[in-house]
């Protein structure tokens, strides 16, 4: 049964596609058809523009991209920015002076990286963008500007309580998630990926009920909350896939691929 989707609103790694690994042949033309027949696809990512865009038009997405875990909206042809919440600098300065120096922090500002201090995993975490890496000593309180989001990068065996931790501090005056196994994330407070599409859903005169969204981790929760239809991937965390419409196959099993014929395509 068609439902009607008119807007496909999808998280990148870990749901269109697998770690570190390429859009498969059967992804793209799903996604191809999809937008031929006048559907909106969208990328949902924690990764800020600079990183994400590049995906989007690999994949030949047309319409806008949401980053910054729901803090920033761009039109994809214009690059022009849409919306977008930043971390008010007395709260950023605050975040980053809890930073212990065991851990690695990043603000990432107009799509540069801010750090007090470079470690391995700044460095693979940044990786190709380096030229965009600043090391900051006193960054706390040289802020160049409002962050779009704040990165705590750790070991996976810390995540969870950091996460704990960081919710219950800063949990009442910002949005925190945990985006990936050893990646801790703060934002604006009213920065979601859910708040992000029902705004896209909203300019586009879109009714929630034709919105279909595809996630995997903790930051796509309030995305597959509010959609129409909720989608966790099979390889998704399990608080994701207790809140979801549908389990869709893993992302290396061509899952979003599956879910878009199945849901969007299957009339054709």
């Amino acid at each position: 049964m068609n439902h009607f989707f008119q807007l496909i609103v999808a998280d990148l790694d870990g749901t269109l596609r697998a770690d570190q690994q390429p859009f498969t042949p059967r992804l793209r033309e799903a996604v191809q058809r999809a937008q031929a027949r006048g559907v909106r696809v969208v990328i949902a990512t924690g990764r800020m523009y600079r990183t994400a865009v590049p995906f989007a038009r690999d994949l030949g997405l047309t319409s806008a991209i949401i980053c910054d875990h729901g803090a920033t909206i761009r039109d994809v042809p214009s690059e022009r920015v849409l919306f977008q919440k930043t971390v008010p600098l007395d709260l950023a300065r605050e975040v980053i002076e809890c930073a212990s120096d065991d851990l690695a922090v990043l603000a990432c500002i107009a799509d540069e990286f801010y750090t007090p201090r470079l470690s391995p995993s700044i460095e693979k975490f940044v990786d190709i963008y380096r030229d965009y890496l600043h090391v900051v000593p006193n960054l706390a309180r040289a802020l160049p500007g409002e962050p779009q989001k704040i990165i705590f990068i750790n070991d996976e065996s810390v995540t969870e309580s950091l996460f704990i931790e960081l919710k219950i501090r800063f949990g009442n005056a910002l949005q925190v998630v945990q985006s990936w196994h050893t990646y801790v994330e703060l934002t604006h407070r009213d920065a979601s990926k859910g708040n992000a599409a029902a705004w896209l859903a909203q300019r586009w005169n879109i009714p929630r009920e034709q919105v279909l969204a595809l996630g995997d981790q903790d930051n796509d929760r309030s995305m597959i909350e509010w959609a129409g239809m909720g989608v966790a991937m099979g390889n998704a965390i399990e608080r994701v896939k207790a809140i979801a419409d549908f389990i869709a196959p893993r992302a290396e099993d061509d899952g979003a691929a599956v879910v878009i014929e199945r849901f969007v395509l299957e009339d054709e």
